[in-house]
């Protein structure tokens, strides 16, 4: 009974000492001030003429957990701008996906309002969408993280 025990107790042993370093080896993600995600626009094609007025969509690898986004005092914020043009999409709504992480959403409406979107579009080729998410972490320094995605735009007629 005592040498069952025994070689139980040296294999949970020999266990945690393997992976132990197993773990030791995974790469880590190192954050200084300024972070970096992933983001993808879907749809990655639009076309503003097909008087189809959908939801644009940002999904990114940020976990929205970090992030609040609800309460009355928002120590975050998110802008999304077109080919660097200084004003933001408007009316960003941030969820979750079943992951946990954050998405961006808007109504293609919201997009086309941007001042000054029209003249900097490039109609039938592609056109750089910035996002960039802020935030206030806990001793009040901002923490900002931001990502391009390539988006093409095209300005046709839906066939009927």
């Amino acid at each position: 009974m005592k040498k069952d025990i025994f070689k139980r107790i040296c294999l949970l042993s020999v266990f945690c000492i393997v992976m132990t370093a197993f773990a030791a080896h995974l790469p880590t993600k190192c954050y200084g001030e300024t972070m970096t995600m992933w983001v993808e626009v879907s749809p990655n094609i639009i076309n503003i003429d097909a008087q189809r007025w959908g939801e644009i969509r940002i999904f990114t690898d940020l976990s929205y957990a970090n992030y609040d986004f609800d309460g009355d005092d928002r120590d975050s914020e998110v802008f999304v701008y077109v080919n660097e043009l200084e004003d933001s999409v408007e009316n960003i709504r941030p969820t979750r996906d079943s992951w946990g992480n954050l998405i961006l959403k808007f109504n293609l409406e919201d997009l086309l309002n941007v001042p000054e979107l029209m003249g900097s579009l490039i109609i039938d080729g592609d056109n750089t969408f910035t996002v960039v998410v802020i935030k206030s972490d806990d001793t009040g320094d901002t923490v900002w993280e931001g990502a391009d995605s390539e988006v093409y735009v095209m300005d046709k007629k839906a066939a009927l």
